[in-house]
């Protein structure tokens, strides 16, 4: 119950709007820099080092469980982390 309530006063006092423009990895370099966590979480997450890297520069796209990963582990909502962007080809 107490958890409810939480939960239904922080999407009152600090609602997360999805329609901000920023994409999945602009939300996980915000998470980095301003919320916390490391790279070396995110590396954990997504099973090594390498491929956190891949994503946070765009050469790998996050997959469904890479996304339900980080949303359950970070607390981050899967909606900002579902949305399109554009992946960096190899030349």
């Amino acid at each position: 119950m107490l958890l409810a309530l939480v939960e239904i006063y922080e999407a009152k006092r600090w609602p997360i709007d999805v329609d901000t423009g920023f994409d999945p990895i602009d939300v996980l370099n915000y998470a980095i820099e301003e919320l916390g966590h490391t790279q070396a979480e995110l590396a954990d997450l997504l099973g090594s080092r390498p491929r956190a890297s891949e994503v946070l520069s765009r050469r790998r796209a996050l997959t469904v469980d890479m996304i339900y990963k980080i949303s359950e582990t970070w607390k981050i909502p899967a909606e900002l982390l579902i949305r399109p962007y554009k992946i960096k080809r190899a030349a």
